[in-house]
């Protein structure tokens, strides 16, 4: 794992190439070497430290989103600036060696939703629109597109004037600050469902979101937090990360499980990350009349959810809610992260060499050996 003293470089010493991973096709991933050149006087170079593999670059490696091909994956990514231009450093504030998180979005910054601040709808980053690419790295943001450094699945970065970069403390373990954009997507997510001090909150899926969405919950001041999922350990470690309590809904119908736990009652909010139409449709059973419900699993295209017009949403009066990435949301991520309220590190259980991606990827396929966030780290070993 790198320490953070070995991060420091002159600009001088930025390296020609950066050694990628490359899904080049569906179902096919290479490996690949890309050129590094000095950035502009607005641009950047990141070294990356750690990147998180998120279900989401599953999805894309089986061409369920769209035909990004080809395609560095990899949105979750931290590291440290490698080189900057002199408006760049002067603007953000940077400065070779720092530590950084980017955003996964490149905002155009001119549309309608971009200038009222909704820049996770950015018109240019809208695919139904026929655009030829979008404007999120590790996700519609082909190779072929010049630098070719638009993943976190690599060693360096580019980051354009557009980029929102977030200064991390350099003292901040790496594996915590990989955390950062899905801490960031969880926060977005509380804030969606206007989460205050006293409600009552259900997240639905105790993956590494879902167990973020509970501790952004609690921070948010909710009175109680439960979660609802099918696996036990993750269940257990929830308990950790603010949650009250659990219920698996394979021993108990959820909303006998949270009634029990609240008064007979209903949740005032209930946050939805599990990503599948099932859990969505679960999500409007849990909350009160008038509450809301926040949907922020990503189902995958075509997904359809169905829910009863007059007994579930109109007589009912509920909002729903969908959580679109993470704008917004790195803010208060980042202080998060700063305070030692959770045990972040517990949530990061395996990282990997580039070259063991596959290796990687079968495991999180399995369920196995109780994985919850594995990373890929540019600097290690392969370990085959």
């Amino acid at each position: 794992m790198p320490v953070a003293n070995d991060w420091r470089m002159p600009h001088a010493a930025l390296p020609t190439s950066s050694r990628q991973v490359l899904f080049s096709a569906p179902d096919t991933i290479e490996h690949a070497v890309s050129a590094v050149d000095a950035p502009g006087p607005d641009e950047a170079i990141v070294r990356i430290a750690l990147v998180g593999i998120c279900a989401t670059d599953l999805h894309l490696l089986a061409g369920h989103i769209g035909d990004p091909f080809p395609l560095v994956p990899g949105h979750e990514f931290v590291g440290a600036i490698a080189a900057i231009g002199d408006r760049a450093s002067a603007a953000r504030g940077l400065h070779v060696g720092d530590h950084v998180a980017v955003e996964m979005l490149l905002p155009c910054r001119a549309c309608a939703r971009c200038r009222e601040g909704r820049y996770n709808l950015c018109d240019e980053d809208d695919m139904a629109r026929g655009l030829a690419r979008g404007r999120q790295y590790g996700v519609n943001i082909p190779r072929t597109v010049s630098p070719g450094l638009w993943g976190g699945y690599a060693e360096y970065l580019f980051v354009p004037a557009e980029a929102i970069t977030h200064k991390l403390p350099s003292t901040m373990p790496w594996t915590r600050a990989v955390l950062a954009e899905p801490l960031a997507v969880a926060s977005r997510a509380v804030a969606r469902g206007r989460v205050s001090p006293g409600d009552t909150v259900v997240v639905i899926g105790p993956g590494p979101v879902g167990i973020l969405t509970a501790a952004a919950a609690r921070a948010a001041g909710a009175r109680k937090v439960i979660m609802v999922g099918t696996r036990t350990s993750r269940l257990a470690l929830s308990l950790s990360f603010g949650a009250d309590a659990a219920v698996d809904s394979r021993d108990c119908d959820p909303v006998v499980g949270v009634r029990e736990l609240i008064g007979g009652q209903l949740a005032d909010v209930v946050v939805e990350v599990a990503g599948v139409p099932a859990a969505q449709q679960q999500a409007v059973s849990l909350v009160r009349r008038g509450g809301r419900v926040v949907l922020a699993g990503a189902c995958g295209a075509h997904a359809v959810v169905s829910f009863l017009a007059d007994e579930d949403l109109l007589t009912r009066e509920i909002d729903i809610l969908p959580s679109f990435l993470s704008s917004g949301g790195f803010e208060p991520a980042i202080a998060l992260l700063e305070r030692h309220d959770f045990p972040f590190e517990q949530l990061v259980t395996h990282s990997f060499a580039f070259e063991d991606v596959d290796l990687a990827y079968d495991l999180i396929r399995s369920r196995s050996d109780d994985v919850l966030k594995a990373v890929l780290d540019p600097s290690a070993e392969r370990s085959r």
